[in-house]
C-alpha cells in the first residue's frame, strides 16, 4: 500500500464520525505524479515496440516489393505451364480416341476377310477356283499391313495365361495335360494399339 492511502486512512480514522475528510493538496499531486508516470510508460512501451521494427529504406521496400512480384510470377508461369501440358495431354488421347474409333470398325472388315477366306478354302477343296482364294489372300494382306502401319498389332492368347485385360473367357472346359486358366482355343481375334486394347481376343480356357 503506497503512503498517500496510509495518510488517507489515517485521517479518516481521526476524523469524527460523519464528518467529511478534506483532501489534501499532497494528495492531489501525488495522484497527478502517478498519472503522468503510467502515461510516460506507455509511451516508452509504445516507443520501445516500434524501435523493434525499425523503418525500411525505399531501396529495402523495392528490393521487397521485387521479391514478391517475382514469386507471383513464377507461380503463375508455373501454372500457365501446368496448362499447357495438360491441353497438349487431352489432344494427343483426343487423337488416340478418336483414331481408335475408326480403326475398331476396320476390325469387321478383318473379320469378314478370314471368313470368306475359309469358306473359299473349304469350296476349294470341293473343286472351287484357286485363283480367286489368291486374290483375296492378297488384298486381305494389303489390309492387314494397313492396319500395322496404324499401330495395330494381334493379341497373342492361344496357349497364353488368361489375362482379364485382353481376353475375354467365353467358355470353360477341362483339357488333359493342360493347367487352369490357360487359354485353349480363340474364338475371335483380338487387337491392340500401343497400350491400348481396341477388342480383347474372346477365348476358351482350361478350366
Amino acid at each position: 500500500m503506497s503512503k498517500k492511502n496510509n495518510k488517507a486512512e489515517d485521517r479518516e480514522k481521526m476524523a469524527p464520525e460523519g464528518q467529511e475528510v478534506p483532501v489534501e493538496e499532497s494528495d492531489l499531486l501525488d495522484e497527478t505524479v502517478a498519472k503522468d508516470s503510467g502515461s510516460e510508460s506507455a509511451e516508452e512501451t509504445a516507443e520501445d515496440s516500434s524501435a523493434e521494427e525499425p523503418e525500411l529504406t525505399p531501396e529495402e521496400l523495392l528490393a521487397r516489393e521485387r521479391d514478391e512480384f517475382k514469386e507471383k510470377w513464377l507461380r503463375v508461369v508455373a501454372e500457365l505451364d501446368n496448362v499447357r501440358k495438360r491441353s497438349a495431354r487431352q489432344l494427343v488421347d483426343g487423337r488416340r480416341f478418336a483414331q481408335a474409333d475408326i480403326l475398331r470398325s476396320f476390325l469387321e472388315v478383318h473379320d469378314n476377310f478370314e471368313r470368306a477366306l475359309q469358306s473359299m478354302k473349304d469350296a476349294e477343296d470341293n473343286g472351287g477356283n484357286k485363283g480367286v482364294r489368291e486374290g483375296v489372300e492378297l488384298i486381305f494382306q494389303n489390309f492387314r499391313r494397313v492396319l500395322k502401319d496404324q499401330g495395330v498389332e494381334p493379341i497373342e492368347a492361344l496357349e497364353q495365361e488368361f489375362d482379364p485385360t485382353f481376353h475375354e473367357a467365353v467358355g470353360q472346359f477341362e483339357r488333359e495335360g493342360v493347367e487352369a486358366g490357360q487359354v485353349i482355343e480363340v474364338v475371335q481375334q483380338g487387337f491392340k494399339m500401343g497400350d491400348m486394347v481396341l477388342r480383347p481376343s474372346r477365348v476358351i480356357i482350361s478350366s
